[in-house]
């Protein structure tokens, strides 16, 4: 009986993103298919990434280098891009991130000079920060509230999707009968940037919308004055975002190197593990409004993190792919699932001339604890191994959690939807 119950209640949250896509506006339809092929592409590119700088001969240090230059590239952009997409509104603000973002990514494979990726790193990360920062206030002003839930978990899902697409385009690759990786890697890339240019295009002729409610210059005298009374709350939701951040870096970029130096996989296979991790992830951000709905937001937040913690210790230590691949995908699913329920509940309990500016300053730290992560693990990786990497980042992990519960907990309005 209660399996049926279980049932019908999924049954029910699934028509209510089918309610939620029919009766809001055009605009986030159409938006939510551009991302997705845009992330579809990043997922073919990013993918592969770290293996193709491998194989044409960089160490884990360079690659390290060169992510985290992607991160304080998206650093120095946080404050300019909530400036930018408060002057141009979301259309322009998004098709100049996506053609920056294209551009930097034909030139990265043209090019085999580190100073240039250093500095090709560090202009994808300003587009990073130039799209990513419109998403969440974008969807706010385009949303009813009573579906706020499902549009924010569904736009998170269709990302995560796109990653699973990319994923498992490399995993189809090794059937194509290329022996060369290089030329296997670039190939998928190429892929990717075609991808986003797509997206690009529907940006283009589809996704125009006037509305602007999250949109508004937040440094008038009179905001500035309520800034202050802000200000301890905007701290408090920067904070766990950092250590989030700082803990993803040490560990995250290199997953997929990680199977390939401790199991010696080839890039298709970890295509086909990083596609079922998507997929995973994607199911649990679908179902999280049901958990929402029975514990709330912040407590669904604290508990997915904290329970993914032993499957990254299983991971430091585990000697076969029979540990490894079960964890890695559980740990993914359960610390990602309610990504879309930390940024629904930021941006609510964020007054609405600040949206902006507090998603530019969450997202500013962040990309300087991925930048700073990113450069740190690198040589942890290289000279000590993968295994100090997974438990600093358990540490953090742990810290962001009981921060977040502590000093957010009062903020949540128990039983909403």
């Amino acid at each position: 009986m209660k399996c049926i119950i279980r049932l019908m209640q999924i049954i029910a949250a699934l028509r209510r993103y089918r309610t939620a896509l029919t009766e809001n506006p055009a605009p986030l339809l159409w938006f939510s298919v551009a991302s997705f092929l845009y992330f579809m592409g990043f997922s073919f590119y990013f993918t592969v990434f770290n293996l193709y700088l491998s194989e044409i001969g960089f160490t884990q240090s360079v690659i390290g280098t060169v992510l985290s230059a992607r991160s304080f590239g998206s650093v120095l952009m946080t404050i300019p891009a909530a400036l930018i997409v408060n002057k141009i509104g979301y259309r322009y603000n998004f098709l100049t991130a996506m053609g920056l973002a294209v551009a930097v990514q034909v030139l990265i494979l043209l090019t085999k000079s580190v100073p240039m990726l250093v500095l090709l790193g560090g202009l994808l990360g300003t587009a990073d920060a130039l799209f990513m920062i419109g998403i969440s206030p974008f969807i706010m002003d385009h949303t009813k509230e009573e579906y706020r839930n499902e549009l924010f978990s569904l736009n998170n899902a269709l990302q995560t999707f796109a990653f699973a697409g990319g994923s498992f385009l490399t995993f189809i690759s090794g059937f194509l009968g290329v022996k060369d990786p290089i030329a296997l890697y670039r190939g998928i890339m190429w892929t990717g940037v075609l991808c986003a240019s797509l997206g690009m295009v529907i940006v283009t002729l589809r996704v125009h919308t006037s509305l602007r409610t999250s949109l508004s210059n937040p440094f008038t005298r009179e905001r500035l004055g309520s800034l202050r009374g802000f200000t301890p709350l905007l701290i408090v939701l920067i904070v766990p975002r950092t250590l989030v951040g700082l803990g993803a870096s040490l560990i995250i970029p290199f997953m997929n190197l990680y199977f390939k130096d401790i199991f010696a996989l080839p890039g298709p296979q970890i295509g086909l593990i990083y596609t079922f991790g998507q997929l995973a992830t994607a199911a649990g951000m679908l179902l999280v409004p049901l958990v929402v709905r029975r514990l709330g937001k912040v407590r669904t937040v604290v508990i997915t993190e904290l329970f993914s913690l032993p499957f990254m210790f299983i991971l430091a230590k585990a000697g076969s792919l029979a540990y490894a691949i079960p964890s890695f995908l559980i740990r993914q699913a359960l610390m990602n699932m309610s990504t879309p329920v930390s940024q629904q509940f930021n941006m609510e309990i964020t007054p609405v001339h600040f949206r902006t500016i507090t998603n530019g300053l969450m997202s500013m730290g962040d990309n300087l604890s991925r930048a700073l992560g990113s450069l740190i693990a690198g040589y942890i990786i290289q000279y000590r191994g993968y295994s100090y990497s997974f438990y600093a980042a358990m540490v953090l992990y742990f810290i962001s959690a009981v921060f977040y519960y502590v000093f957010l907990s009062p903020w949540d309005r128990k039983g909403s939807s």
